[in-house]
Order: C-alpha cells, then sequence, then structure tokens
C-alpha cells in the first residue's frame, strides 16, 4: 500500500515524533503536485455551502485578494502528492493526502508566517491542536527535503519563524483545560525545530475570537456578495476586526 506523509500521525503530541514517522513513510520524499506551500487566494465556494470554517476561511480569501486583508492566504497545500520516491511507488501519480492548511499569514517582512486551522463547532481543541501541529511537522519536513520538492520561490521556505495556531470562538473551547497538553507541545518545538533547520524558530497557540464576534454569513452567496468587492462592507471589516482581535485561550508561561 502506497503511504503519504501523514500515515500514522494522528494524535502524536511530540512534534519529533511525527517527524520521524514522515520519515518512515517517505524516506526519499518527491511530489507529483506543482502547488506545495504555494500561496494562493481560492476564494470559489458553492453558493449553498453552509459550513462556518469554510464561510469564514473563502472570506478571509475574498478579502484578502481584494486587498482588505493584506498577505493573507488559504488553502495552503503542506503535503500535496508527497510519497516515498522508490520505483514502487512512483507508478501512482495521485497519492498523497490533501492537507491543506486553512489559513496563512505571512508578515510584511517575510521573515514570519502563521499557519492556521479553523474551528467552529468541528472536531474538538485535542484534535485541532494535533491537527495544526501535524502541519508544523510537514513544514519542517519539507524544508529539510526542498532540493528534493517543488519548492522553488516559495516565499514560505525562507522564514525564520512560523506560528501554529488554532482560531475559533470562545464556545469552541469551552470545557477544556489544554495547559497540559499545550506546554508538551510548546516544548517539543522548542526543542525540534531549530535543531532541524538552523535559525528557524515556531510557536504554538490556541486563540479565540473577540467574545462578541457572530458570524456573519448563513452560505456562500452571502460570503461572495459581502467579501467578493472592492468595496469593504460592514461584514468585511467585521471579519477583518475579528482576526486583528484573536487572542490566546491559555498563553504560554
Amino acid at each position: 500500500m502506497l503511504r503519504s506523509l501523514f500515515d500514522g500521525t494522528d494524535g502524536i503530541e511530540d512534534i519529533g515524533e511525527i517527524y520521524e514517522m514522515m520519515e518512515v513513510n517517505c524516506p526519499d520524499p518527491c511530489s507529483t503536485s506543482q502547488k506545495l506551500w504555494e500561496l494562493r487566494h481560492a476564494g470559489h465556494i458553492d453558493p449553498g455551502n453552509s459550513s462556518p470554517e469554510t464561510l469564514l476561511e473563502k472570506a478571509v480569501a475574498m478579502l484578502a485578494e481584494n486587498r482588505h486583508m493584506h498577505k493573507w492566504f488559504n488553502q495552503c497545500p503542506t503535503a500535496s502528492g508527497i510519497t516515498d520516491c522508490s520505483e514502487s511507488r512512483k507508478r501512482s501519480a495521485a497519492v498523497g493526502k490533501k492537507g491543506n492548511i486553512d489559513l496563512v499569514h505571512l508578515s510584511e517582512s517575510g521573515e514570519h508566517a502563521r499557519l492556521v486551522e479553523l474551528k467552529w463547532m468541528s472536531n474538538d481543541p485535542p484534535y485541532a491542536l494535533s491537527q495544526v501541529l501535524r502541519y508544523g511537522a510537514a513544514y519542517i519536513f519539507c524544508r529539510v527535503h526542498k532540493k528534493q520538492l517543488p519548492l522553488q520561490g516559495r516565499p514560505l521556505m525562507n522564514v525564520c519563524h512560523v506560528a501554529l495556531e488554532v482560531a475559533a470562538p470562545w464556545s469552541f473551547y469551552s470545557g477544556y483545560d489544554e495547559r497540559p497538553r499545550i506546554a508538551r507541545m510548546r516544548k517539543s518545538l522548542d526543542k525540534f525545530a531549530g535543531s532541524k533547520i538552523h535559525g528557524l524558530s515556531m510557536s504554538l497557540d490556541a486563540l479565540a475570537f473577540p467574545a462578541d464576534f457572530q458570524m456573519p454569513f448563513g452560505n456562500g452567496k452571502q460570503v461572495k456578495d459581502r467579501c467578493d468587492t472592492h468595496r469593504l462592507t460592514a461584514e468585511g471589516r467585521q471579519i477583518r476586526d475579528a482576526f486583528n482581535g484573536l487572542t490566546p485561550v491559555w498563553p504560554a508561561p
């Protein structure tokens, strides 16, 4: 059976262990995708789509494309098409899980990047933290193997700090105290990132939107009507302000 980069990594809290499993999965990596770690604005949405995470993500993409949220991008492929390059695996051009990170923000200097996983009512904080940590491991893996992968000219491959973030309403975190888990994950990040890539640091945060933030859209048509425009609408401003107002749920000590 052909293995993809993320196989066997679910639920692991140590980024070093996740990375080791990725090396087992793909010891000689190659990718059939030309979109790996590409910064893009993927704004298409079905008019009837009512998924809160999708509505929020597409709203940011449209606002960014219309220059209302500078340097924000969405649907960045973290492991698309990556498999091992052994002869038996080269025969399949379609292996590899999609593994797209919901949102990416690149600083003005181009030295800092935020990888943001959006949540609303789906899954739970432990799953979300594990998910974004795996994206962090995929980033390190790709950067270590960037000469073997189609990553030439990718701005994300040159940053010196990567912030791994879960962004959700306060209600998503209700009833959870993830301080011990997030402390363990941060400890593994502190030790591992710089040991694999000189000069790289990484952080991990669970962030909440302002308490009064409510989803201003009910479907994809409303998102397109109110965000895919050169004029910043009230709803667009609400989304922009919500992302500017993200705060840590469990701040680092």
